[in-house]
């Protein structure tokens, strides 16, 4: 992620650094976002506060939090990477950027007015903007005559099947229920994110290594993460289908197995030990919480169904959805920014990694101390919102000023 490739194809002319590459708005976006929707939802959720023009609360929340916050990290990841990832590409910036942002805001305000104006100004601005992403997204991916990242493009397209389904639901036109769409959208996702922190992966491990002198080369192997790919839609897929079924212990378990499995690249590395490494360890983490939710699951549905699985699912999107998008958060504003991301690793990385896990132990517990329920929902959200209030803290300023290394972007 060197972030070198994109230069001779950057667009001329004079932009405002805050839109001089895709992450950039995304990023200053994302955290604030973040934090406002959890506070809120934790207060509506408690009966603290009442916000009448969301409609359905629930499906507010899960669908603000996948699809919200969503389209911006896919947004980063990909505007940012295809100029690296496809030489050539021409860098999105300026005011095209300014359009595709503004349209996201749009969105969430049609989606939050939901329960005022109704479902189809929301699905219909929402649907243009990822389809706007997507169609980005395509272009240089199915140009590519090697189709590298083509499963990028595919899920991409599956996630705006996702978003459309949930809205014809919504709107009564199909009668699936809205929450297992959510539900099913949340395996797509982490399948994305599987696809994502591959790249990543390879990527920052490598950075960080040869920055400590080490001359042996980390490969995140397909196989586990494929593997991986293929039982989350294998559960997702079954559950929506075959709802209660036993069998689906067995299956989650299998997800888990094949999410630790992912671990096996980092153990191998034979020159040195890398498994306890600053950001290293907290990339590790992410098939960790994968495999640590699904387990919960699995149990779940093995012991007999004595646990709501809505409360352990967070250890998925409370823990490995959220580490996910604050690690590729953290690396990408790194790296873009023109600074060496083994240099810049520091203790802050970890406290907000610790954080995202104790928010996610907390919140998925709700299923075994129900008692204490109102008690780890603040705890949860509390320590949750903190890595991000440290990012705004730590990097911010780096958002909005030029490239340390000069370059433009």
């Amino acid at each position: 992620m060197a972030a070198t490739k994109h230069y001779e194809s950057y667009p001329k002319g004079e932009f405002p650094i805050y839109l001089a590459y895709g992450f950039r708005p995304a990023f200053l976006l994302m955290p604030p976002y973040m934090i406002l929707s959890i506070i809120l939802w934790v207060l509506y959720y408690n009966g603290y506060i009442a916000l009448p023009f969301i409609g359905d609360g629930i499906s507010w929340h899960i669908y603000e939090m996948l699809f919200g916050v969503g389209f911006l990290g896919m947004a980063a990841f990909i505007l940012t990477g295809a100029p690296e990832l496809f030489p050539g590409t021409v860098p999105i910036v300026g005011k095209k950027l300014a359009a595709l942002f503004g349209l996201w805001i749009v969105g969430r305000v049609t989606f939050w007015m939901m329960g005022v104006i109704g479902v189809y100004p929301a699905a219909i601005v929402n649907i243009i903007l990822f389809a706007w992403l997507t169609i980005l997204v395509a272009k240089p991916i199915f140009k590519d005559p090697a189709k590298r990242h083509v499963s990028i493009a595919y899920t991409f397209i599956a996630v705006q099947i996702m978003q459309i389904w949930f809205f014809l639901s919504v709107a009564g036109v199909v009668t699936t229920n809205s929450l297992d769409i959510l539900k099913v959208s949340l395996g797509v996702f982490l399948v994305l994110i599987i696809l994502a922190i591959r790249r990543v992966n390879t990527e920052a491990v490598n950075e960080i290594l040869e920055h400590e002198g080490y001359e042996e080369i980390f490969f995140a192997r397909p196989p586990a993460y494929n593997l991986t790919i293929f039982m989350i839609a294998l559960f997702s897929a079954l559950e929506f289908f075959f709802p209660q079924n036993r069998a689906l212990g067995w299956v989650a378990l299998g997800t888990a197995s094949a999410a630790l499995a992912i671990l096996n690249d980092f153990i191998n590395y034979e020159e040195t030990n890398i498994l306890f490494k600053k950001l290293i360890f907290s990339l590790e983490l992410i098939p960790i919480l994968i495999a640590l939710g699904y387990g919960l699951i699995g149990y779940n549905y093995l012991s007999g169904m004595k646990l709501f699985n809505g409360d352990l699912l967070h250890m998925l999107t409370t823990g490995a959805w959220t580490l996910s998008f604050y690690v590729v958060m953290i690396v990408v504003t790194i790296v873009h920014t023109g600074r060496d991301i083994a240099k810049e690793r520091d203790v802050f990385i970890c406290l907000g990694t610790l954080s995202i896990v104790i928010a996610a132990i907390f919140r998925s517990a709700v299923a075994f101390y129900h008692e204490y329920s109102q008690m780890l929902y603040l705890l949860s959200a509390i320590i949750w919102i903190l890595p991000f209030i440290i990012y705004m803290i730590r990097y911010f300023k780096w958002l909005i000023t030029p490239r340390a290394d000069g370059l433009p972007g």
